[in-house]
């Protein structure tokens, strides 16, 4: 049986792991057809892999956590007003309760340490009450700020507070702690409970600053303090005290290159006040990112003390996101280490062992434990592994070949069933500061059993081969990345001889996208392309992106900030520039409320190839934003999924026409 589109609503992802002396808690992450929605619900999983189900709804419950005495189990759930807020729920039994009741919700917590109390992020006036009348008569909006507005968001709420409270475990009640005009991020809480670590914009009225702060905040004297005032200019967030309270471990980027600089690991000392960036000996990004459309509402925790002087990191590098070990004078080696995709993980209370989470290429999700003393691992929890067994899951081929004094790495994803010739997708990832690796891809996996053999290269300009990698798009786009794209397709070539050369297709979202337009508008060497997401015109993507005006200057000319003053380098580099050259059969696609790659940035493009007499269809999803293929509404992925195969499938013996036949 080959694995089908729908098949999204049967695979399960795992995050958010807890060790406890009772178990491991973790979060369950899965969409449902029949509601058209994703829903979480929480297990405790013994050593045998047997669970028990914990929670208020079983569908709203997530990012759990354990109270430092492990009596109590706190989590974010929907509240009957529709609110999310905190709930506990007693370890050793008993029903969940809601435990916070604030008027806009709670959008973070963390325990006090002595388990009296809870710290809970809220906001004032980020969602205002909407009137009958105000419904019937909807109000201009003014903005005046930039940003302004943020995909999946919309436009941003301004004169918004953002408050940190307390609230004690037996009372109904919380109490202010820390107002401010800015959102922060609640990063790290001290052992003794007087000191928290947040992150914040250091010039939030600036829009051309793109530094980040950390700051510890002292409750007894209610001073706040910035962490990194000898760098101001690095973008940092914090990650864990030590269990002495005087070092803080923070993950960030001393932001030296625009949009290039690597996030590194860093130590600070509370005593002496000295900032160190502890992994300047490793070239490579912590955490870093590895594509994929499965993982859901992971934690986002990249490093921890195992002892004072020895943590543990994710980090990102040649495909793999392996756990690192290291201390302050030793450099960060692997610890959890192989082909796999670390997605999550946590310390034992005794900190003799992690606890995690991960993802192969054939494994979608499951459950690991790790002995620090001996290495060994045990899996503990694997909920797909009935469903994946008869799914015939292909094991993509990996291939390496040297460009420009770079090594270029790739897999490839053979058909599901073999035959003497079959078509081949080119599919080129997002960001560029991304990078394919050694995680489930349900989408190469679901091409692969219609019949295509699917190549995934990772082009300079990604992740996990160093910084200079990554630098080298930078004023480049189009070029030597466009280069590495083609010379792939030769290296899957020579690795299978079944490819058919004339049967060769190419697609990608985001920066994807826009190398797919580059390509259609650059060879015909492709029997028919899907841009999704995608960018076509940088001068229009300039002002009406959400991150365009700072990172089009970023990308093209690699400086911090940037105007339209050279109109025609920017023009240069979008591929509505050399529409004039396509001839390759395209669909269009775009989600409507896009606010990273706006969908005029798809209605340029499919305008230019319709009056080009280039073959093209457009493809609308409504609902949707930048992340449709990832986290969309469920119905629109599978149709989403299902139109790419249609329109490759009808292009396979089609002849190429040439304009005006």
């Amino acid at each position: 049986m080959a694995i089908a589109a729908t098949d999204l609503f049967k695979l399960v992802s795992l995050s958010y792991p807890i060790a406890t002396n009772r178990g491991f808690f973790v979060q369950e992450n899965r969409i449902s057809e029949e509601d058209n929605t994703y829903y979480q619900r929480i297990y405790l999983v013994n050593r045998r892999g047997q669970k028990t189900t914990y929670g208020f709804d079983q569908k709203h419950d997530r990012h759990p956590q354990v109270s430092p005495d492990q009596q109590w189990l706190a989590f974010l759930s929907q509240a009957a007003d529709k609110t999310t807020q905190v709930f506990l729920q007693r370890i050793d039994g008993g029903g969940a309760q809601q435990f916070s009741n604030e008027k806009e919700g709670v959008t973070n917590f963390g325990w006090q340490p002595d388990s009296k109390a809870l710290l809970l992020q809220t906001t004032v006036g980020a969602k205002p009450q909407i009137s009958e009348s105000d419904a019937k008569k909807p109000q201009p909006v003014t903005v005046t700020r930039a940003p302004y507005k943020l995909n999946g968001v919309g436009l941003l709420k301004e004169n918004v507070t953002y408050e940190l409270r307390i609230q004690q475990r037996r009372q109904k009640t919380s109490h202010l702690i820390m107002k401010r005009q800015h959102d922060f991020d609640l990063g790290a809480i001290s052992p003794d409970g007087q000191k928290i670590a947040f992150a914040a914009e250091r010039l939030p009225d600036d829009p051309n600053d793109f530094s980040q702060a950390t700051y510890l905040f002292d409750l007894t004297s209610q001073k706040i303090t910035m962490v990194n005032e000898h760098l101001p200019q690095a973008a940092l967030s914090p990650e864990a005290f030590s269990a002495d309270g005087q070092q803080l471990l923070l993950v960030g980027s001393d932001n030296h290159l625009p949009n290039v600089s690597q996030d590194h690991l860093w130590h600070y000392d509370l005593t002496s006040h000295e900032l160190q960036d502890v992994a300047d000996d490793v070239d490579f990004d912590i955490p870093g990112y590895v594509n994929s459309d499965f993982q859901q509402d992971l934690s986002g925790k990249v490093a921890d003390f195992v002892t004072a002087d020895y943590y543990l990191a994710r980090g990102f590098d040649h495909g793999k996101m392996s756990l690192y070990a290291g201390g302050p004078d030793e450099r960060l080696t692997p610890l959890i280490d192989g082909r796999r995709h670390v997605t999550d993980f946590t310390l034992t209370p005794d900190h003799r062992g992690v606890v995690f989470t991960e993802s192969t290429m054939t494994i979608p999700s499951r459950l690991v434990y790790f002995d620090l003393a001996s290495e060994e691992e045990q899996v503990l929890y694997d909920p797909n592994r009935q469903v994946t067994r008869h799914l015939g899951l292909v094991t993509p081929q990996t291939f390496n070949f040297q460009r420009d004094g770079f090594e270029i790495e790739g897999w490839y994803f053979p058909p599901q069933q073999a035959s003497s010739s079959h078509p081949a997708i080119l599919y080129v990832h997002g960001g560029p500061a991304v990078g394919y690796g050694y995680t489930f891809f349900h989408e190469m996996q679901y091409l692969s059993a219609k019949g295509y053999g699917v190549i995934c290269p990772n082009p300079r300009g990604g992740l996990g081969y160093g910084e200079a990698f990554t630098a080298a798009v930078i004023k480049h786009y189009g070029q030597g990345d466009y280069e590495d794209c083609l010379a792939a397709v030769d290296e899957a070539l020579k690795l299978d001889t079944t490819i058919d050369p004339q049967r060769l297709f190419v697609t990608g979202g985001s920066y994807g996208g826009f190398m797919t337009n580059w390509i259609v508008t650059h060879t015909h060497r492709f029997k028919a392309a899907v841009t999704q997401r995608s960018i076509s015109n940088w001068l229009s993507m300039y002002g009406t992106s959400d991150i365009g005006y700072y990172f089009t200057p970023w990308e093209l000319e690699g400086k911090w900030t940037g105007d339209l003053s050279d109109v025609q380098g920017l023009w240069d580099f979008s591929p509505l520039a050399h529409i004039d050259h396509a001839r390759t059969p395209t669909l269009v696609m775009h989600s409507e409320n896009d606010e990273r790659c706006p969908i005029g940035q798809g209605e340029e493009f499919y305008i230019g190839l319709k009056l080009h007499g280039v073959e093209t269809k457009f493809m609308r999803f409504p609902k949707s934003n930048h992340d449709l293929s990832r986290s969309g509404l469920p119905n629109l992925r599978v149709a989403r999924l299902q139109a790419i195969v249609d329109w490759f499938d009808a292009h396979q013996a089609q002849p190429q026409m040439a304009k005006g036949e």
